[in-house]
């Protein structure tokens, strides 16, 4: 497994790709937070005396509350690199050659979730640490509540969870279909899914059965953007990270085992 992993981590590192999204988690906060800037103002100078209300809705927190969400910016391309970069150890016949050399399936699959979500996980790291920076650099940071300070500490670590996640179900779409446009498009449609559903149900009163979508991965790390996130949603939205992520990691082990490597 040691061995897996070191050849996997190296051909990561090799890959122009992971360099390119470096860049972009880097580069593209800094963009979208002077794009917002220059979007209220404009706004403001159309009608100057929405200056308040244009600034209590574009906001820094607005824009952080962002940087998790599976539906914008970088929480798009994201998955997509994932499902590219896995599809390139399928696309020069490595896994093939690993199965030869008597490496487990189970042991492949493992290596490959792993790398992808250190992938993930730093590169959205990075994003989200970028877009908090000039967020408040650029668009000023209002005061900070305890309880402010305790949800933003949720909100992150959920956002993280999200995407492991995404690298569960990048990994198992992309090793049990074993093609590039199936496996992207699907983890594209799995992730956007997730987001579209999340917003779509966070624009309705969903109070009934708030105990139950909180399980559902990114809900509420998008609720972040318009409440506090309390104890009870951190461990609902947790467990739930816990179970689409195992589920995602259990079905594509038990189905790349059975699947014929050509």
């Amino acid at each position: 497994m040691k061995h897996l992993l070191k050849a996997d981590f190296y051909r990561l590192f090799k890959n122009k790709l992971a360099l390119i999204s470096l860049i972009i988690a880097a580069v593209l906060p800094l963009l979208t937070a002077l794009l917002f800037l220059g979007l209220r103002e404009m706004l403001v100078a159309m009608d100057p005396s929405s200056k308040d209300s244009v600034a209590f809705v574009m906001n820094a927190r607005m824009l952080i509350s962002s940087s998790f969400s599976f539906t914008n910016n970088f929480g798009i391309v994201l998955p997509v690199f994932a499902a590219i970069i896995i599809m390139g150890d399928v696309n020069s016949g490595t896994i093939r050659n690993k199965v030869i050399l008597g490496y487990r399936r189970r042991q492949i699959f493992a290596s490959h979730y792993l790398v992808t979500l250190a992938y993930c996980l730093s590169l959205i790291a990075i994003y989200a640490a970028m877009t908090a920076l000039w967020s408040v650099v650029i668009l000023g940071a209002g005061p900070i509540s305890a309880e402010h300070a305790v949800s933003l500490v949720y909100f992150y670590i959920l956002g993280l969870l999200s995407f492991a996640v995404v690298s569960a179900v990048a990994t198992c779409l992309a090793l049990l279909t074993l093609n590039n446009a199936g496996s992207i498009l699907l983890t594209l449609v799995f992730c956007m899914g997730f987001g579209l559903l999340a917003q779509l149900i966070g624009a309705f009163d969903y109070s009934r059965f708030e105990h139950v979508v909180n399980f559902l991965p990114n809900f509420v790390v998008n609720a972040f953007a318009s409440k506090e996130i309390s104890l009870t949603m951190f461990l609902e939205a947790l467990g739930g990270s816990l179970i689409f992520g195992g589920a995602f990691y259990v079905l594509g082990t038990i189905g790349f085992a059975k699947r014929d490597l050509k």
